[in-house]
């Protein structure tokens, strides 16, 4: 994890996580082949009951969710448990950042997506962010989170 990694997640670990947001947590994630947790530092968004992440194909800590797993969250001084579905394949995962997009329109601008006259996303922004990225839903095992 680099030092910048390492101060986010003290933050967040600290009393002092109000000062990022509330889109800031941790996410922590054994691995399947070491069985060792990792726990880098995630932006997310809430909706639809779930918790939402993406992050670039060429990182490799959400590999570990494949197929269904359980992840731990750290979000706003709580820590919880929550199933990982991880979405790859194109036309879900399309249907996955539309929503996102849909419900925090602002985060386009973070991702280099252009909205067109139409309100459809530029389809060379649309193709390069499927090619780049996963989106990692994460439902939380308890109700009341």
């Amino acid at each position: 994890m680099t030092q910048f990694n390492k101060l986010i997640a003290a933050i967040i670990n600290s009393p002092l996580h109000g000062l990022l947001g509330p889109s800031f947590a941790l996410i922590t994630v054994i691995g399947r082949k070491s069985a060792q947790p990792v726990s880098p530092p995630i932006n997310l968004v809430h909706f639809d009951e779930a918790y939402w992440v993406t992050s670039l194909k060429k990182r490799t800590w959400w590999r570990n969710l494949r197929g269904g797993a359980i992840a731990e969250l750290h979000v706003a001084g709580k820590t919880f448990s929550a199933l990982a579905q991880v979405i790859e394949d194109p036309e879900p995962l399309a249907q996955a950042f539309r929503r996102y997009f849909q419900t925090n329109p602002n985060l386009a601008k973070t991702f280099s997506v252009k909205f067109l006259g139409t309100g459809d996303v530029d389809p060379t922004d649309w193709q390069t962010l499927l090619n780049e990225r996963v989106m990692i839903q994460l439902s939380p095992l308890h109700k009341d989170m």
